[in-house]
């Protein structure tokens, strides 16, 4: 998937080598990082994009197909949102959501990153609601210690996304629309089979509004 000259599948990978060497430990809660150096990029390659802050519930199965949950971030508010995203005029970027089963309630199936397409309605095994949006040309404005470690990460992550000798390999697969989906059903992945078990039904649970 491409965005102008800039190929989603290599961004998400520099961004997930990136933070799993940063913070080893609970890369799992950098969504912020993630989304101010995925904003950084695809600004400095002349892509509109803007982080937005709000609450996420996306679909997790079980390992043993048992269980189900949607799980995700909630309570924000305006001042204090749960989780961080980017978006363009044409997709959600969140690559954080294949990170759900490290923290996850239950051991449960690897799962995909979202470069989700806006032409499509979100579905229900991926609810996304914002609550603030930040401005396209808006300045990272952090407490010193913050912004020191931000940028720091911003620049790994330049470095190794320009760099031609590191190896960008996605170590998941792109949830870019329904038709992504039923083609990684039909390749027998078992989260995606289960999510289109989940969206056919009549009553799901949802974020609170």
């Amino acid at each position: 998937m491409r965005i102008e000259n800039l190929k989603v599948e290599d961004l998400f990978a520099t961004i997930d080598w990136c933070i799993k060497k940063y913070f080893p430990d609970n890369y799992d809660a950098r969504c912020l990082y993630s989304a101010c150096a995925i904003h950084t990029i695809l600004v400095s390659c002349g892509v509109k994009a803007q982080i937005v802050g709000g609450n996420v519930g996306i679909f997790t199965v079980s390992i043993d197909g048992r269980e189900a949950l949607l799980q995700g971030f909630g309570g924000s508010d305006a001042t204090q949102p749960s989780h961080y995203w980017v978006e363009t005029s044409e997709l959600i970027l969140d690559p954080g959501a294949a990170y759900l089963p490290k923290s996850s309630q239950i051991k449960v199936v690897p799962m995909p990153m979202v470069a989700w397409r806006k032409t499509n309605p979100l579905p229900s095994y991926l609810q996304y609601q914002d609550k603030i949006r930040y401005a396209v040309d808006a300045e990272y404005m952090f407490a010193e210690d913050i912004a020191t470690r931000i940028s720091d990460f911003i620049e790994l992550c330049k470095k190794r996304y320009t760099s031609r000798a590191a190896k960008k390999k996605l170590v998941t697969w792109l949830l870019t629309s329904p038709d992504s989906l039923n083609n990684a059903a039909k390749l027998g992945n078992k989260w995606a089979k289960c999510a289109l078990h989940f969206q056919s039904m009549k009553s799901v649970p949802t974020i609170p509004v």
